[in-house]
């Protein structure tokens, strides 16, 4: 299979793109993600080909790329809403990450959890080896939504566009830049596609590709990954055949999220108590 990669500073490929329809920081009703909350995905441009994509699936654990996770000390912004002049919170990236199973995927944590307020997200946990577990799925055809930069000259953590495509192919095992795996692809249908229909460019790596749940909300089945028949088809690393450990007993994602759980707070109390505590001894002697 041939894999194409191009300009690292590409816009994201929209067909028949409109910023208040596509940009997120436009903060338009026309949003074509207007009714989900993207509070958990952020951007700061510091990863691979000026990636550095960040979603959440706990408080504190994000998933991207292996092939262009952001870098370690780079500061991610994140915000509550579409407003670019709204509540925003900043974290920074830790070297606390993981490469899971020698596929693309990278899972990683801040430096402290999210507030309440900004979103997680559910990912696929459904297990997919070839086409015709495609056609059973609950993704075969599905409607989805494709993040990657913005033609329009953004402020870099504003820097997200949304657009859509369906989900039409699946490859057992890819490798490319990252790692080896499996992936959903979308083709590029031009004007028989959907309205808005997507394709990536350099840049887009490790931005999510989300598919409406049963409950209205997202759920990440894929983390963008490659280009490939010259650009006219994208591939994401699909995620729900890496959630669980592997038959060797390697990490999948969901062991790395139970590994890093977010500290209660009544432990949090407690342990400023007692810190509090030895604080006032130490000024007694």
């Amino acid at each position: 299979m041939l894999l194409t990669f191009v300009s690292p500073l590409a816009a994201i490929q929209i067909a028949n793109y409109d910023t208040l329809t596509n940009d997120r920081f436009a903060n338009d009703n026309s949003f074509v993600a207007d009714q989900f909350d993207l509070s958990g995905v952020g951007f700061n441009g510091t990863g691979s080909g000026g990636a550095g994509w960040v979603t959440m699936i706990s408080e504190n654990v994000y998933i991207t790329a292996n092939h262009a996770d952001p870098a370690v000390g780079s500061t991610v912004t994140f915000y509550a809403s579409n407003d670019p002049n709204g509540t925003s919170v900043n974290r920074t990236i830790s070297s606390n990450r993981q490469q899971i199973q020698g596929t693309d995927i990278l899972v990683g944590t801040l430096d402290s959890a999210l507030p309440s307020g900004f979103t997680f997200y559910d990912f696929a946990t459904e297990d997919i080896v070839n086409n015709g577990d495609l056609q059973n799925s609950p993704y075969n055809g599905a409607n989805a939504y494709i993040l990657g930069r913005s033609p329009t000259g953004w402020p870099t953590s504003q820097n997200m566009a949304v657009g859509r495509n369906v989900l039409d192919g699946f490859q057992s095992s890819v490798t490319a830049p990252g790692g080896t795996g499996s992936a959903f692809e979308a083709t590029d249908d031009g004007a028989s596609g959907v309205t808005y229909e997507a394709m990536l460019q350099g840049g887009d790596s490790g931005a999510p590709l989300f598919v409406e749940n049963s409950q209205g909300g997202l759920t990440i089945v894929g983390i963008n990954w490659y280009i490939r028949n010259s650009s006219t088809i994208l591939g994401a690393t699909y995620v729900g055949n890496y959630d669980d450990q592997d038959t060797n007993g390697n990490d999948g994602i969901q062991t790395f999220i139970d590994a890093n759980p977010v500290p209660e707070p009544s432990t949090v109390a407690f342990l400023l108590t007692v810190a509090s505590g030895v604080l006032a001894l130490r000024r007694k002697v």
